[in-house]
């Protein structure tokens, strides 16, 4: 591993391992790795995120006031839990389709944790922006802003993308669009370093991280983390592909196959981002090694998939995406695991 990849944390966030899958699709082998950010000490990519900003935007090392910041769910579970241990007051501002796994850890972390309703016009990310805001103005907590700080996606690309590249090499990589942060860090190391891999965005037909979308299939946003309805403020200037759309309907059923096969052990965004990896594969007439950044885990969704998650979704729908799905991924089976140390 590079000294690129050494970032001073005093919790158990970061080396995660690559899990190996093989899928043949078309007739050809396949090499699909997952990066399993689920195995950071509070479970998410987010981790990462959460640490870096705040321990880079706090007055001092040993500083107790309060923080406040908009998320979606996984951030704001990281940071809350990790101002449980430093001993800072946390605030939260979130939407209501987070996970209760998120909303109870959050609470359970000591830290208060606000919803934030969207008025007229407005996404659920930019609801959540203008409550932080609000509630730094008015109780003087620092602001940590991270869906507008720099810090977000220079954590990805000074932290998670030079550990993922250390471990192997690929043809592509996949991340989800999400609020900007994992995509933006992923491209700008891409395009400082010589490598020839590909990096691929991808996100549910209605969202707009990085490029609005020509037909939105009717689709609404429900799965957590998975796609944004709003720009992103990291889309400008970076260099990314068209991204992958990959429906909530082929998301869930996905999940549901991934558990019959016993591989569902990542969380509901991250399947799309598998998935959307799987739709690039049945394109190619070569080989390839690709990996896919996966969020978090299962933990998160597994408990809510049939009492929330599955009503979200037209039972016609559902069935034609688990046809189409269990036929995509009838060949994957597992291959073996890389740590950091071994690669």
């Amino acid at each position: 591993m590079t000294s690129e990849t050494r970032i001073e944390c005093p919790f158990k966030i970061g080396d995660t391992p690559l899990k190996k899958l093989l899928i043949r699709v078309g007739g050809i082998e396949h090499e699909l790795s997952i990066k399993e950010e689920r195995l950071n000490e509070f479970g998410s990519v987010k981790d990462r995120v959460a640490w870096y900003v705040l321990s880079r935007s706090m007055p001092s090392e040993d500083w107790k006031g309060s923080v406040v910041d908009a998320s979606s769910g996984n951030y704001g579970y990281a940071l809350s839990r990790i101002g449980e241990r430093l001993g800072l007051g946390v605030t939260i501002v979130s939407s209501p389709s987070i996970s209760s796994f998120n909303a109870d850890g959050i609470r359970n972390a000591g830290a208060n944790l606000v919803i934030a309703e969207a008025q007229p016009g407005e996404s659920s990310n930019g609801a959540r922006m203008r409550v932080a805001g609000e509630i730094s103005q008015k109780e003087g907590s620092l602001f940590l802003d991270q869906y507008n700080n720099s810090l977000n996606p220079e954590s990805h690309e000074r932290w998670t993308a030079p550990e993922v590249f250390a471990q192997a090499e690929f043809d592509a990589c996949f991340v989800a669009a999400s609020s900007g942060g994992t995509a933006r860090g992923f491209a700008d190391y891409l395009s400082k370093h010589d490598l020839k891999t590909e990096l691929h965005l991808v996100e549910p037909f209605s969202a707009c991280t990085f490029e609005t979308p020509a037909d939105t299939q009717g689709s609404k946003l429900f799965i957590p983390g998975y796609g944004s309805g709003r720009k992103s403020t990291f889309a400008d200037g970076s260099d990314v592909e068209t991204p992958i759309r990959i429906s909530e309907s082929d998301v869930i059923a996905a999940q549901l196959i991934l558990t019959e096969k016993g591989l569902a052990d990542i969380g509901l965004s991250s399947i799309g981002v598998m998935m959307g990896a799987v739709n690039w594969l049945m394109t190619q007439d070569k080989p390839q090694r690709v990996v896919c950044i996966c969020a978090d885990g299962s933990e998160r969704y597994a408990h809510e998939i049939q009492s929330r998650y599955v009503p979200k979704v037209d039972a016609s729908a559902l069935a034609k995406s688990r046809a189409k799905i269990s036929e995509r991924l009838a060949q994957l089976r597992p291959a073996e695991i890389v740590t950091p140390e071994t690669a």
